[in-house]
């Protein structure tokens, strides 16, 4: 499972989308929180802004994405969310994909360094 700074490094032009796609080549079933759709529209909406994206091409990749991402969507306990970001100090939009990642006993491909560092049994940067 991936975060969605990976997500969006599938979809969109960036410097690490080549270790992504490794990834995602090598496994497609990946997991995510619901959560993954709001913050990847955020994420278009941003590059929009910064006139990195025109609005017809981003709404391509919003229905690309939301094609090949939304069966793999998987509900979170938001109980045990909040719980971990309590415990560590995180935010409950990161806790949604740790949460998930140590239900489903998988990895959680991120950038986060945050993440990396509270999680390293769990964390992985793509890349490394």
């Amino acid at each position: 499972m991936a975060d969605t700074n990976v997500l969006a490094e599938l979809f969109l032009p960036a410097r690490q989308s080549s270790q992504v796609l490794w990834w995602w080549e090598r496994d497609r079933d990946w997991r995510l929180p619901p959560l993954w759709q709001s913050e990847f529209r955020h994420v278009l909406l941003k590059y929009m802004r910064a006139d990195l994206l025109e609005t017809t091409k981003a709404l391509a990749i919003w229905q690309k994405a939301l094609g090949r991402l939304a069966p793999l969507e998987h509900a979170v306990d938001g109980q045990e969310v909040l719980a971990l970001a309590i415990r560590h100090q995180c935010s409950s939009y990161d806790a949604e994909f740790v949460v998930l990642a140590q239900q489903l006993g998988c990895p959680l491909l991120t950038f986060d360094r945050k993440l990396l560092q509270l999680f390293p049994d769990l964390a992985v940067q793509p890349g490394s």
